[in-house]
């Protein structure tokens, strides 16, 4: 299932939570960015390390993260380990000067 809470509301989040509890015999691969959803579905956790090899961890997201520290960020969303950048915008198409107005705005 890739990302499968997004767009969802919180009853069918409910719903979805409890049909993948209820699936006994049945081995479900997820993505999701949704921690609270992981740590109440799964019971392993499959991660790529950084030597590109996958290893399978038995829990929820919560106990990856006792046995696995730095993947706390899971929950945070966020890396210090890799820095976002976007590049300067340029001059639009047809414009040659910063200083010239583009468009005038009245009764704004």
């Amino acid at each position: 299932l890739d990302e499968p809470t997004n767009h969802l509301d919180v009853e069918n989040v409910k719903w979805i939570e409890n049909y993948l509890n209820g699936l006994t015999d049945v081995t479900s691969m997820i993505v999701s960015h949704d921690s609270g959803f992981l740590d109440r579905v799964t019971t392993h956790i499959v991660h790529f390390e950084g030597n590109r090899k996958l290893k399978t961890y038995k829990g929820n997201l919560s106990e990856f993260v006792k046995k696995k520290p730095e993947a706390k960020v899971y929950y945070e969303l966020s890396d210090e380990f890799v820095k976002f950048s976007l590049p300067k915008p340029g001059f639009l198409e047809g414009v040659k000067s910063k200083g010239k107005a583009i468009l005038k705005m009245s009764n704004c």
